[in-house]
């Protein structure tokens, strides 16, 4: 987790309602994988529009999302309506889904191919 808003990093977006610890499995996967992650405020309420700001607002051209019980991570030059991957938050299974959409996202970043179940 970096908070330095000069350092490249993946940006998190989190809808209000998202429990906060969610973040926290983004950011261990991306890391885990050699990428930091930094959480930005969202701007938008939809998912796939979350994402898709915070990859374009991103120096490394990558972003995630979480709201409305979905994880999306999105590449600044897809359509704004599709994200790369995008993966249902089931509470049970919220550590390994967003720890995974983490480590999909620096994936990206480094050009390897991604972890698809």
């Amino acid at each position: 987790m970096d908070d330095d808003p000069d350092r490249p990093a993946i940006l998190v977006s989190l809808a209000p309602e998202v429990d906060e610890r969610l973040y926290g499995w983004i950011a261990v996967g991306a890391e885990e994988e050699g990428i930091p992650c930094r959480r930005v405020p969202p701007e938008e309420t939809d998912t796939a529009a979350i994402a898709y700001t915070a990859a374009r607002n991103s120096r490394l051209g990558v972003g995630i999302g979480v709201a409305s019980g979905q994880v999306a991570v999105h590449e600044r030059h897809m359509p704004a309506e599709r994200p790369v991957v995008a993966t249902a938050v089931e509470e049970a299974h919220a550590r390994d889904t967003c720890r995974s959409a983490g480590s999909n996202a620096a994936r990206l970043v480094i050009g390897v191919p991604l972890q698809l179940e």
